[in-house]
């Protein structure tokens, strides 16, 4: 049910008692946010000998995840939790109320329990507020630029983005917009195929990806099955668009990702969670893969492809 990634640690006796143990919580694996979290901690000097780091995720099943927080701070002293999504916060959060935590939250921190403001915390949590429900907002507004004759519409979540985010938002913004949309909800990540099978989707005139870290450790199947669909999506992230998807639109996750690096850093200089403020995204990213548009026999405005900050041909 869980699992576990470190780097090649020297022996516990031969660790100096200032080497600073950080533990990165997730719902589900994902290679390329570790080897992010490692390329920007060293950046920063954070290097092997330096930093005991480790990552720990629950396979999948956030419903684990409590338990697994439990373990990671039952296990021995521990300076930094970076917790990877809103659920891994909650449920670090419920762990321990003394150890700092940083967090990259889908959603709103202070209306989910993590903090009393945006501005000053106040408690152990501090991180990147993302607040998807306008995002996902924004890329159903895309998908009525490039689909003005659609009608059905299917969201797709996880128990990770479907537990700790309201869709009230997301599903009026597409009442509004003459969308009837439908939340594609899968439980299981074994379930990906038949969920988003093409039978399964054929009901759908566009699918809409809310940010998910389960989803994106299944990139590659989540992208191949939704070409195989031949319905047009549109996803949190460049990095979908980069590896074969047709559209994204989101915060610019890299500099999230380096902006949260940087506040792991000030908690292990000796900042308190609670008196740095939550960060929210300030750059946007739009990237649309004009070849899979052409697959899917999609003519897109020329107002949408002037306004994407990548075009792939």
């Amino acid at each position: 049910m869980t699992g576990a990634i470190g780097w090649p640690l020297i022996a516990r006796a031969q660790q100096s008692s200032a080497t600073p143990r950080v533990v990165q919580l997730g719902p589900v694996e994902v290679p390329a946010q570790i080897a992010a979290t490692k390329r920007l901690l060293a950046e920063l000097g954070y290097v092997e000998g330096r930093i005991r780091l480790e990552f720990r995720h629950a396979a999948g099943d956030a419903d684990a995840l409590p338990a697994l927080a439990q373990e990671i701070v039952r296990d021995g002293r521990v300076d930094v939790i970076i917790a990877i999504s809103t659920p891994a916060a909650l449920a670090a959060y419920k762990a321990t109320r003394t150890i700092p935590i940083v967090t990259l939250a889908a959603v709103d921190p202070v209306a989910s329990g993590l903090a009393d403001s945006l501005a000053r915390p106040g408690r152990n949590v501090t991180g990147i507020a993302v607040f998807s429900e306008e995002t996902t907002a924004k890329r159903i507004e895309l998908m009525r630029e490039i689909l003005p004759q659609a009608v059905r519409l299917g969201t797709v979540t996880t128990k990770v983005s479907s537990g700790a985010q309201s869709l009230t938002p997301v599903l009026e913004a597409g009442r509004k917009l003459g969308f009837q949309v439908e939340t594609i909800n899968i439980d299981d990540p074994a379930s990906i195929g038949t969920m988003l099978s093409a039978d399964n989707l054929a009901q759908f005139d566009g699918l809409v990806f809310v940010p998910d870290v389960v989803l994106s450790g299944h990139q590659a199947e989540v992208i191949r099955l939704v070409n195989l669909s031949g319905k047009p999506a549109i996803f949190a992230s460049p990095d979908w668009v980069a590896n074969g998807a047709f559209m994204s639109f989101g915060p610019d996750f890299a500099d999230a990702g380096r902006r949260l690096i940087a506040q792991v850093d000030r908690v292990l200089r000796g900042a308190k969670p609670g008196d740095l403020p939550f960060e929210r995204p300030t750059k946007f990213d739009l990237r649309i893969n004009l070849r899979i548009a052409r697959a899917l026999g999609l003519d897109l405005p020329a107002t949408v492809v002037a306004r994407a900050d990548e075009v792939i041909e």
